[in-house]
């Protein structure tokens, strides 16, 4: 008898701390990620939006035109902390994007940024630290830091995160018609160099 009560206690016992662990990562799941604190906003307008837009069809077309020639040239694009945040603002509010806010920081050669995505019951906030390097001719994404409100998560989510992000890149830059040489991030721009990809 004495057993089988010791039993049940011991199985409530481990029935509560599950709930009290469940109840604390709830809690911390849905606290502001540390890195938020290190984003400074940003002013966004729809002529930086529109901005962004004309500098990488500009860039299309030159690219464009030049490879026709079957001559390789070297071109770059800068973009703005602000042109890039005022563009992600666009997509969010066009739908495009599946989050409720993003916000990008252009350091000195790393990026910050922080995002809320839409999750049952409380919002999912994420903020990363990482910098682009070139493999390939093809820009990677290398995460510094990732974090999930302020739950303490093992470093296979971040290089899950990190597998992902890269993924999307590679699909955004698929049919980008520049080889990608290098990419700089300093002085709230993001600079990206290559040579045109000539058409065969």
């Amino acid at each position: 008898m004495r057993l089988i009560r010791g039993l049940i206690m011991f199985i409530g016992v481990i029935g509560i701390v599950v709930i009290i662990a469940l109840i604390i990562g709830y809690y911390l799941y849905s606290l502001s990620p540390r890195i938020e604190g290190r984003i400074i906003p940003v002013a966004v307008s729809a002529d930086d939006a529109q901005n962004f837009d004309k500098k990488l069809d500009s860039l299309k077309t030159q690219a464009k035109e030049t490879s026709e020639t079957g001559e390789k040239t070297e071109v770059s694009l800068v973009i703005t902390e602000k042109e890039a945040n005022s563009k992600l603002v666009q997509l969010l509010a066009e739908g495009e994007l599946p989050l409720k806010k993003i916000l990008i920081n252009f350091g000195d050669g790393y990026f910050l940024i922080s995002t809320v995505m839409d999750a049952p019951g409380v919002d999912a906030k994420t903020g990363a630290i990482g910098r682009i390097e070139i493999s390939k001719s093809k820009p990677k994404v290398v995460l510094a830091e990732f974090n999930l409100g302020k739950l303490p998560l093992p470093k296979s989510v971040k290089i899950k995160v990190e597998q992902l992000l890269n993924i999307m890149v590679n699909l955004q830059v698929a049919d980008f018609p520049v080889e990608i040489s290098d990419v700089q991030i300093k002085n709230h721009q993001l600079t990206v160099t290559g040579t045109t990809k000539v058409v065969k």
